[in-house]
């Protein structure tokens, strides 16, 4: 998950403010926006009076009992409806904590808190708006070119589909050389390039125009394969196209070109999964290397880079193994697909997926059941209903 959210943070102690500031490095806060202030809260009710709320206040006050709650009742006169709010006091009494909760704050943590509790109170503040967004982000890539990164996206795709029953969109997002309309044997009308030009006024009925009806529930927006549309990927008309896709498939599959440039980067590190593709050669080991060591950082322990090596036992001397793999990745690669040109090209010819009945296309089907995320699926709904009887927070800071 990541948020986009606005933050304001209003300090009485300087251990707040390096609390906040150190947020900003954290993958939950990538797409957020963080400012920090002085005054805790009779700062906040100053500047609100005159500023627009942001999504989540966090607001440091040394006032207690009564005298809290009339600072309370001020900063809610300021705010927008639905804020969220975590207050920073100086009270340790258990019934004042109950009765905040009950008014609509968030969370009420005495003394600051550690940089783990105040991520938590964060993401539980957001919780119920982000679970609502079913949509799962697939991003796959090459780590070098002409690695087969896109076929396996295509077929990848296909196996979620028939898996989890759910809308699949594919995105094929390599204006200039895109394989998606070959590999599903379709002739596009609209593509991409007919997408990102109308992106500030994109709607569903719009969008789903330009969409290609695959399989009964695989969609795909296609790549135009040309190299004279003129049409340059950014990510101001592109996160406008992802945000309306998202909202149209259970699953969106992005299938990136191997360029490196601002909006890959973010694709790659924003994707709910990001899978990279290679073969077993010491290209790919140094590469990807380099592409791991850049990610990782950014999409955090929580979001773990999936590996793919294809074409196992393609070559006959020089193959690097699975281990010095594992060994320089500092991660095992998820699965491997074993050479079989005869099966990709009778798909290919035909405009079909692989069969699953095959050593590739069994492969690839487990690769779908990894990113598919229906384990995680499985126990978020255990923690949602664990919340809803222990009831602990509100989330909209109610005024009186």
């Amino acid at each position: 998950m990541i948020l986009r959210i606005n933050i304001g943070a209003f300090a009485l102690s300087p251990e707040l403010g390096s609390l906040v500031e150190s947020l900003k490095g954290d993958r939950l806060f990538l797409r957020s926006t963080m400012a920090v202030h002085e005054g805790g809260s009779r700062g906040a009710i100053e500047y609100l009076g005159t500023n627009a709320t942001p999504d989540l206040l966090i607001v440091e006050t040394t006032a207690l009992d009564d005298a809290l709650f009339e600072e309370l009742g001020a900063l809610a006169d300021v705010c927008s409806p639905g804020t969220r709010v975590i207050i920073i006091g100086k009270q340790n009494d258990v019934n004042l904590f109950k009765t905040l909760i009950d008014q609509g704050i968030s969370q009420y943590f005495v003394g600051v808190p550690s940089d783990e509790e105040l991520k938590a109170a964060i993401m539980d503040a957001f919780v119920d708006k982000y679970q609502s967004e079913k949509c799962r982000v697939i991003a796959v890539a090459g780590i070098r070119g002409g690695v087969g990164s896109s076929v396996i996206a295509h077929n990848m795709a296909t196996e979620l589909a028939d898996l989890t029953k759910e809308d699949v969109i594919v995105v094929d997002l390599d204006i200039n050389y895109g394989t998606g309309a070959l590999n599903f044997n379709i002739q596009p009308q609209n593509t991409i390039v007919d997408a990102l030009a109308q992106a500030g006024s994109l709607d569903e009925v719009l969008l789903n125009r330009f969409l290609e009806k695959c399989t009964d529930n695989v969609s795909l927006l296609a790549s135009p394969g040309s190299l004279s549309t003129g049409m340059e990927i950014s990510i101001l008309n592109l996160e406008p196209l992802i945000n309306m896709v998202k909202q149209m498939a259970s699953y969106v599959v992005l299938d990136l070109p191997h360029v490196w440039n601002n909006w890959v980067q973010d694709v790659l590190v924003d994707a709910d999964e990001t899978v990279l593709v290679g073969t077993p050669d010491l290209y790919n080991l140094r590469d990807g290397k380099n592409i791991i060591e850049f990610l990782s950082p950014h999409r955090g322990t929580d979001a773990p880079i999936r590996v793919v090596l294809n074409r196992l036992g393609q070559i006959k001397k020089g193959e690097i193994k699975d281990k010095e793999f594992r060994e320089v990745f500092a991660l095992a690669p998820s699965i491997s697909i074993p050479y079989d040109p005869d099966t990709f090209s009778a798909a290919m010819s035909n405009g079909e997926p692989i069969s699953p009945r095959s050593k590739a296309g069994s492969a690839i089907s487990n690769l779908a059941q990894i990113v598919s995320g229906e384990s995680k699926k499985e126990a978020s709904k255990g923690i949602g209903k664990a919340k809803e009887k222990g009831g602990l927070l509100g989330f909209i800071f109610k005024k009186k």
